[in-house]
């Protein structure tokens, strides 16, 4: 699955596993983007934990950036093959990763430090998305 969001422009990208009871949500609110997993046997409280993706702008501030557009970003979220482990990518390139088998979240901002699904923390392993086909 795939959609290209405009940095700055409040844009919600869900994705539910229909074989696990599994779910993610990436929500950009036009300031900061956040990636959430959930489990949908929780009834109204069912995210799990969530992780940190970015501050737009950290990105519209950056040299490159063109200010009078809002800069195109395609989002990509891929499951595993048995739907436990799930990837958010953007242009591309994983930045936040869940790992329900394991209760365990992974980003490349490593914010928060650790929450209580993910006591060990959200630092960035590359095995976390070792189930996806990536150029190397």
């Amino acid at each position: 699955m795939g959609q290209t969001l405009h940095l700055g422009m409040p844009t919600v990208v869900e994705s539910n596993a229909d074989r696990t009871p599994y779910a993610v949500v990436f929500e950009d609110d036009g300031k900061c983007a956040y990636f959430y997993g959930l489990d949908t046997r929780l009834g109204n409280q069912p995210v799990l934990d969530s992780v940190y993706v970015y501050h737009v702008s950290s990105i519209l501030d950056h040299p490159t950036a063109d200010l009078d557009v809002h800069v195109p970003c395609d989002v990509d979220i891929v499951w595993s093959t048995d739907q436990e482990r799930v990837a958010l990518l953007l242009n591309g390139h994983p930045h936040a990763a869940f790992d329900f088998a394991a209760k365990h979240a992974y980003c490349k901002s490593n914010f928060p430090a650790a929450s209580r699904w993910s006591a060990d923390g959200h630092a960035w392993d590359d095995h976390a998305v070792d189930f996806l086909d990536l150029p190397t």
